[in-house]
């Protein structure tokens, strides 16, 4: 079956193989060939049906063999053909070998269910999942409104036992924005961690006008019982004259996790994104990254970090690992705070390079001004809570959901032009007492450590 397309597939990319394309016009060639099938599909169905489904194939092979430079196999042309709708999840894994083949191995699970309301219509395409977590595949179709004029609100996956996992905006929303079809948008979410659960639901909010649609769609999968693949390391690496210990790679189908020690004796405290330049390279190249913000402090004994990659080599067998840090982000730990007198309503304490101002106390409420340079990712700005002098903690809600602990003073956030204002208020004093002076710990702050160091894995 389709032997004659396969040849000519097969000649056809031997001769551009030689020839040199920019990504931007591969992107666009892939997208154009993409509507083209569907519009193909709409004038002549029956008669194109086997012409659009090969038009797709096509497109999702080069695409796969130039930007990512992995292999094709008919196996993964086959899988494309016979999924229906799967053009869309080709075009969210175009840039992703782990997921690519991870679909060649039988780990897509397509389940096509949907809700509908007001004229929008969410449908949870497929899963990808191994044992730890899974890539959930969802797309927004629209009738009488461009699905542009949409915002995002919140992904949520929810477990039997309403335990929830994924993405909530908070005060902010996230505009869709479509590919090609202005009627449909196709997105993923990755979820790191997901207990194995048959009473699984997936949860979109999704902002139209002034009015949130909310969406929830129950579904289940196919636990796939794969073992991780552990490469152990245990090598010790000095960055400025901080400590690390590289421990091990877990690598699994979906994602792949270097595991990290960071010395307690080190002067430096590492703070949000620590390692979001992270690398591995392997012998031919080929490069590993890390997730930006996604790095996280687990729940063991010890000072350990696990830094998720964009991809995953588990279906890949490098002969060759070579990891590299970049930049790290780190400040001396006797500067990472700020100490607020709300009665003198001053600063008693700052870092040298002071990025702080314009305090302010007044009506009960603490207000102050960061000055960030452009570059820097406003988003990490911000501060969780603030300690009294007797230690007692504060948890300050920027709005959104129900907060999670009962001890909390409501705050705001406002970006503005390379500013970020900040204000909170005080807890009432006849009500809970607090003791000056007041101390907010930085998780967050212009500061790096660098060093050009690198640690051969495998």
């Amino acid at each position: 079956m389709f032997e004659d397309e396969k040849r000519k597939l097969e000649q056809r990319k031997k001769s551009i193989g030689q020839v040199e394309i920019s990504k931007d016009k591969l992107h666009s060639a892939v997208r154009s060939g993409f509507e083209k099938a569907k519009k193909e599909q709409t004038l002549k169905r029956t008669k194109i049906i086997k012409r659009s489904s090969w038009s797709i194939v096509i497109a999702a092979i080069l695409l796969i063999s130039f930007v990512t430079s992995i292999s094709v196999s008919t196996v993964f042309a086959n899988k494309i053909a016979s999924i229906p709708g799967m053009e869309r999840i080709v075009a969210l894994i175009q840039q992703d070998r782990g997921l690519t083949a991870a679909v060649e191995n039988d780990f897509y699970q397509p389940l096509n269910l949907s809700q509908e309301k007001n004229g929008i219509k969410v449908t949870l395409d497929g899963v990808i999942a191994d044992k730890k977590g899974m890539v959930i595949f969802y797309s927004v179709r629209t009738e009488d409104i461009d699905v542009s004029s949409l915002e995002l609100k919140y992904l949520q996956l929810w477990s039997g036992m309403n335990t929830r996992y994924g993405l909530e905006l908070m005060n902010y929303v996230f505009p869709l924005t479509p590919k090609s079809d202005s009627k449909v948008f196709s997105g993923s979410e990755h979820i790191q961690t997901v207990p194995y659960s048959k009473d699984l639901s997936w949860k979109i909010g999704l902002k139209n006008g002034e009015k949130i649609e909310h969406f929830k769609i129950p579904f289940t999968y196919k636990k796939m019982n794969v073992e991780s693949k552990n490469i152990l390391v245990n090598k010790d690496v000095q960055i400025e004259g901080q400590n690390f210990k590289v421990k091990e790679l877990i690598v699994d189908p979906i994602r792949t996790v270097v595991k990290i020690e960071e010395n307690p004796n080190n002067t430096k405290k590492l703070l949000a994104r620590p390692f979001d330049e992270l690398e591995l390279i392997d012998e031919k190249g080929r490069k590993w990254s890390a997730i930006p913000g996604n790095a996280y402090k687990t729940l063991e004994e010890g000072n350990f970090w696990e830094v998720p990659l964009k991809e995953s080599f588990y279906f890949h067998e490098p002969k060759n690992l070579t990891l590299t840090f970049g930049k790290i982000a780190a400040m001396d730990k006797e500067e990472a705070y700020i100490l607020i007198d709300t009665g003198s309503k001053k600063f008693i304490e700052k870092p040298a390079q002071s990025i702080f101002s314009n305090l302010q106390v007044k009506d009960n409420r603490v207000s102050f001004t960061i000055n960030i340079d452009k570059d820097y990712d406003m988003n990490m700005v911000g501060f969780i809570k603030f300690t009294d002098a007797d230690e007692k903690e504060f948890y300050i809600h920027y709005g959104g959901r129900t907060p999670l602990y009962s001890n909390y003073v409501k705050g705001s956030k406002i970006n503005f032009l390379g500013e970020v204002k900040i204000e909170f208020e005080l807890p009432d004093k006849s009500v809970t007492p607090f003791a000056n002076p007041i101390r907010l710990d930085l998780d967050f702050y212009p500061s790096w450590i660098e060093e050009d160091v690198e640690i051969e894995v495998k």
